[in-house]
């Protein structure tokens, strides 16, 4: 099971979405382990993290925007909460389930898009035109759900690829 926060930062009708470095700063800012980044480090992700032992989802949205992006005064939505239940990739035959957390994040007007070292391109994107096979780690499915919250439709099926 993994319980994670997603970080929406939107800009004009489009959101934030990162490509992986391989840095292995990735592993204490989001736990995120050298073969994971290098695997998924191709293509477009949402900014997240697993939730840390005993931490809020809102604390976790915060390090997000402040620890991984970099980004100083950041408002934030409540978390919603969304879960998926899916055939595993790394144990075939297993289930796994996710718990996910979306938090809107709206960055001051001031706001100029800087790239952190741990990722090698960060991006404001439409999510409604950026193709799925663009998107690593299976967040084309986040992103898919974050919209069917934001127009309040409930979306269906199961989670065809492991993050």
């Amino acid at each position: 099971m993994c319980v994670c926060a997603y970080l929406f930062v939107t800009r004009r009708g489009q959101i934030l979405l990162g490509k992986y470095a391989d840095d292995p700063q990735w592993e204490a800012l989001a736990g995120l382990e050298p073969e994971r980044r290098r695997t998924h480090g191709w293509g477009w992700t949402v900014p997240a993290t697993h939730l840390k032992l005993g931490e809020d989802s809102r604390e976790a949205a915060r390090r997000i925007g402040e620890e991984i992006l970099g980004i100083s005064g950041l408002r934030y939505s409540e978390p919603r909460s969304e879960v998926d239940f899916y055939p595993s990739k790394m144990a075939p035959g297993e289930m796994h389930y996710d718990i996910w957390f979306f938090v809107d994040g709206t960055p001051p007007k001031e706001y100029e898009l800087q790239v952190p070292p741990w990722y090698t391109e960060l991006s404001y994107l439409d999510p409604r035109t950026l193709p799925a096979t663009m998107y690593a780690r299976g967040h084309e499915d986040v992103v898919a759900r974050w919209l069917a919250t934001k127009s309040n439709v409930v979306g269906t099926g199961t989670k065809a690829a492991a993050r």
